[in-house]
């Protein structure tokens, strides 16, 4: 397939537009869950959830052993997709069954008897997150954006359901466990069903080369996610085993804004950006021009979102979730800059990954955690706020770090990438000191104050994209019109 000069990225945009539909659709319902459930749940009851939510991520994050992604880079032959849902489904059975076995030996570490159970719900979850990979991948490599929105929608409704059916009835922590495993299986049978007679079931007529290239290919794949999903909640573990589940309840819903507005934003752009950059590997001044308008738009998107939200924190905390939360309002400040912060990285993954170089992901993400692991153990000294600005002082280093790396394995000038960034940068500095201007004012109450800061936050980031920035105004311009 063939693209002009910036298709790619509007290819893309479309593609995340379907994508975003599903994933608006979906974390409304999660939102709104979200909500009931701080309402509902004391924080140590939501911080014990947190905890095995995690723990059963890393475990989700390895269920296909990378073979998903391994779908979308090799050749698109029968053999292959068996081989990879084989692979998928014997690594998925055993690691459903590991986390059911080791939920005892889990409870004991992190002193927390609780938890048992919820890990041994939630290994179901594993089990249908490595069964629903394949034909969600199949998907995806065939950019069958439209078609998949039905999927993360289903889920969230389900999830969303059962869990507030539950919660209302009493069920305390039980409620969002059982709920996230019944998503996760309405997920992958939603994927099945989706792709149709096109289904690789035959999956005893593979071969050895088939079952190597997959692993060949997903194998750092897999390591290389692992080790950003270890990153990524890296600060849950050490919060969980060090401050207890009180301190992680607050920690948890701190997080759980930035996580819905700004970094799963990144994680739809990701699942669509990654195939095309894929399908033009070989041709890089494509690749080149198409990453470049990705890095504009993550980035203006995720700095002035995190300011924002950084700005309102201590409205819109006890406003949302109540007065029992105010300890989470400093937390979700720094939790938003650093999800802000994050946002100048994004897409370097996807880059790596597509040129055939995810190696480069695992050696990026060791020397991020070795120098983050030491860092937010020492930060642990002041509590869940020094563990949140922790994570967003590290996080600038390596937004800068990764894109540098980016930048010289597909030939990018620096300066190209100052100036793709410097948009969202000058956006988010605007934001910041409207967003205080009106902070600042008290004859305004918390509703008031949202409803004033959002409008003009917008009307500020546009006049400065207009007349500041009009070759990026006028391309988001068109991405909307060609959606």
């Amino acid at each position: 397939m063939t693209y002009a000069p910036g298709e790619l990225a509007r290819t893309g945009v479309r593609g995340a537009m379907w994508q975003g539909l599903a994933f608006a659709s979906g974390r409304i319902i999660v939102l709104v869950t979200t909500i009931v459930l701080a309402r509902l749940l004391s924080p140590e009851e939501y911080g014990l959830v947190a905890l095995a939510l995690v723990l059963m991520g890393y475990a989700e994050t390895i269920a296909d052993a990378g073979v998903a992604q391994a779908l979308v880079y090799l050749p698109r032959t029968g053999v292959i997709a068996r081989s990879a849902l084989l692979i998928s489904a014997v690594l998925g059975t055993l690691l459903g069954l590991g986390a059911f076995l080791a939920a005892p030996l889990i409870a004991e570490i992190f002193n927390l008897p609780d938890v048992e159970p919820l890990v041994q719900v939630l290994g179901i979850s594993v089990l249908a997150t490595s069964l629903g990979a394949v034909p969600e991948a199949l998907l995806r490599r065939d950019l069958q954006f439209k078609k998949l929105t039905a999927a993360p929608v289903i889920r969230a409704a389900t999830m969303g359901t059962v869990t507030l059916s539950l919660a209302f009835t009493g069920h305390g922590a039980w409620s969002l466990a059982v709920g996230t495993a019944a998503g996760s299986v309405a997920y992958a049978a939603t994927c099945w069903f989706l792709v149709g007679r096109s289904a690789p079931w035959q999956i005893w007529r593979v071969r050895k080369d088939a079952l190597q290239a997959n692993l060949k290919y997903g194998a750092p794949v897999a390591g290389s996610s692992m080790l950003a999903r270890l990153i990524f909640d890296i600060d849950y573990l050490i919060i969980g085993l060090l401050l207890g589940a009180h301190a992680l309840g607050y920690y948890t819903l701190a997080f759980r804004l930035p996580e819905v507005l700004i970094l799963n934003v990144f994680f739809v752009l990701s699942t669509v950006l990654f195939p095309l950059y894929a399908q033009v590997r070989g041709e890089p001044e494509r690749l080149r021009s198409g990453y470049l308008t990705s890095v504009r738009i993550q980035s203006l998107y995720g700095v002035t979102t995190g300011v924002g939200l950084a700005v309102v924190a201590p409205v819109l905390v006890p406003l949302v979730f109540g007065e029992k939360w105010l300890d989470a309002v400093l937390p979700l400040v720094f939790l938003a800059l650093y999800a802000a912060a994050r946002s100048l990285g994004a897409g370097a993954n996807d880059v790596y990954k597509a040129i055939g170089r995810p190696g480069l992901s695992i050696w990026v993400s060791l020397v991020r955690l070795v120098i983050l692991l030491p860092v937010l153990l020492y930060a642990t000294q002041w509590g869940i706020v020094g563990v949140a600005c922790a994570q967003f002082v590290v996080a600038v280093v390596f937004a800068c770090g990764m894109q540098l790396v980016a930048a010289r394995v597909i030939e990018l000038r620096a300066r190209e990438l100052l100036r793709a960034v410097a948009p969202g940068l000058v956006c988010g500095a605007a934001v910041a000191v409207a967003g205080l201007g009106i902070l600042a004012a008290p004859v305004l109450g918390g509703v008031a104050t949202l409803v004033l800061v959002v409008p003009t936050a917008v009307a500020v980031v546009y006049a400065i994209l207009r007349f500041g920035f009009k070759p990026l105004h006028d391309e988001l311009v068109q991405l909307v019109r060609r959606r």
